[in-house]
């Protein structure tokens, strides 16, 4: 059972999440996330954490908006384009962790959650105040790499403790991903 904190708190993660995605009121184009997933799965391949693919999307994109008269706003959407799919898959390993953790990790992580959410919110605007040559892409770009690191802790967070994740132990066993402790 959660506490009244516990729901709280989750219940406020939930808005921000879900709040992100309504207030850009973008929803990510299939092939940006087509784009995003096969750039997950090589780095998953190669046993990589897929930091790499932080800015498959936008910067691409932005290159292109370089010099043109709105490109101050073009590189904007471009970060916001892919901030989109990194905030379905932040929302994704959230549902992931609450079906596979216990309270306790559920707490620790809605908890953190929301710590995060509050300095996404304090960081990311301050990023529109600079010139647009020293921080192309503004807050939407701040966004997208805070949002884009977090969601990829988060997914491999909910793979290790999800039921249906397993991994061959050497011997041609298999068994469960080990829970990651939370101090």
């Amino acid at each position: 059972m959660w506490t009244a904190l516990q729901r709280q708190l989750f219940a406020t993660l939930l808005i921000f999440v879900f709040g992100i995605a309504a207030a850009d009121a973008q929803q990510p184009a299939s092939a940006d996330k087509g784009t995003l997933a096969k750039c997950l799965d090589a780095a998953t391949e190669a046993a990589n954490f897929g930091g790499q693919c932080i800015g498959i999307i936008a910067d691409p994109c932005m290159k292109k908006a370089e010099g043109s008269t709105s490109d101050v706003k073009d590189k904007k959407a471009c970060a916001a384009r892919e901030l989109a799919v990194w905030n379905d898959i932040l929302t994704d390993a959230l549902r992931q962790i609450k079906a596979g953790a216990d309270n306790k990790m559920n707490a620790s992580v809605t908890s953190a959650q929301a710590a995060w959410s509050q300095s996404l919110k304090a960081l990311c605007p301050i990023f529109n105040n600079l010139d647009p040559g020293m921080s192309e892409g503004g807050a939407e770009y701040c966004g997208l790499q805070e949002t884009a690191r977090r969601a990829l802790v988060l997914k491999r967070l909910g793979e290790a403790v999800g039921t249906d994740c397993k991994r061959d132990n050497g011997a041609g066993r298999e068994y469960p991903e080990p829970a990651l402790v939370i101090i």
